[in-house]
C-alpha cells in the first residue's frame, strides 16, 4: 500500500509521524500482530478457517478478543500510557462492539499495526481511529518476559 493509500485510509496519519516497517503479507493479520504472532491469521470465525485460541469463543465482540488476548497473559488495564515492567495492546471497534483491530506498544512507547494485509507500521496509538478501525475500546497489559 502507498504512503497515500495508507494517509486516504488513516487521515490522522498525515498529521504525525509514522513509518513503515515491513513489505505487505496476507501471511497474518493485526490480530496475529498485536500477539505478537506473524506465522498466522487471528480471527474467530465460524468455519474454524483462521486460528483462535482453543476455549475461546468465535465470536466477533470484545470479550472474545479479550479472552484470546487473556490466553497470552494479557489482562485490562485502563490506559494507553507506557509502564514500566508491562507490555500492551490496544483493540479497536465499531459503534456497536464489533473488534476491528488490535495494536501493539513497542518497548520504546510508539504502537505498530498490520494493515490489513497490507504493511506494517510503527504509528502514535489514536491516529488509527476513524471510519476504517473505529476507536480504542479496550486497553491490555501483561508482563514483560525475559530480559
Amino acid at each position: 500500500m502507498s504512503r497515500a493509500h495508507i494517509q486516504s485510509s488513516f487521515p490522522r496519519l498525515k498529521q504525525s509521524t509514522y513509518f513503515i516497517t515491513s513489505r505487505a503479507t496476507p501471511n497474518y493479520n493485526c490480530i496475529a500482530w498485536a500477539a505478537d504472532d506473524d506465522t498466522q491469521y487471528w480471527w474467530p470465525d465460524s468455519m474454524s478457517l483462521y486460528y483462535w485460541p482453543k476455549g475461546i469463543d468465535r465470536t466477533e465482540d470484545l470479550d472474545a478478543f479479550s479472552s484470546a488476548f487473556a490466553t497470552l497473559g494479557y489482562e485490562p488495564c485502563d490506559a494507553a500510557n507506557q509502564e514500566e515492567g508491562f507490555e500492551k495492546i490496544a483493540i479497536f471497534a465499531d459503534a456497536q462492539g464489533k473488534p476491528l483491530h488490535a495494536a501493539r506498544q513497542l518497548p520504546n512507547g510508539a504502537w505498530t499495526s498490520k494493515l490489513g494485509s497490507a504493511e506494517d507500521i510503527q504509528h502514535a496509538l489514536f491516529t488509527l481511529e476513524g471510519k476504517s478501525y473505529g476507536m480504542v475500546q479496550r486497553f491490555m497489559r501483561r508482563p514483560i518476559s525475559g530480559p
